[in-house]
């Protein structure tokens, strides 16, 4: 599993390694980037956790989703996001960075078939 060691605004270290771009904590423990890219498509000055990211983040059937909506908890989800979760059977945490990365840690010790979206920054 990671070993998160320390967070900022826009980064991340894990492992004494430096991240500076959003990351999915996978089911099996590893630290994989965020392909946010796929959600540019709706627009506006933030990117959104959109339907399409999905597919990289549920690929190893997570039962729970950690979303680590940023340092001020402000990532917008998409309303088909949550739909499509509801419809996975896969149930949705959203927190801000800081517990996000404490929950994911908790949810993996208890043998959880977890998933975290980290959004580094806002």
């Amino acid at each position: 599993m990671p070993r998160f060691e320390s967070e900022g605004f826009g980064w991340l270290v894990a492992d004494g390694r430096r991240y500076d771009h959003d990351l999915i904590a996978t089911v099996g423990r590893q630290l994989v980037p965020r392909p946010k890219h796929l959600s540019k498509k709706y627009g506006g000055w933030h990117t959104v956790l959109g339907p399409e990211e999905m597919e990289s983040a549920l690929q190893e059937n997570p039962e729970i989703l950690v979303v680590g909506a940023g340092h001020f908890g402000l990532l917008p989800i998409r309303p088909e996001t949550y739909a499509l979760l509801a419809q996975r059977g896969v149930k949705l945490e959203k927190v801000r960075i800081r517990q996000a990365l404490a929950r994911y840690e908790q949810l993996s010790q208890e043998g959880k078939r977890v998933v975290a979206i980290l959004h580094l920054t806002c």
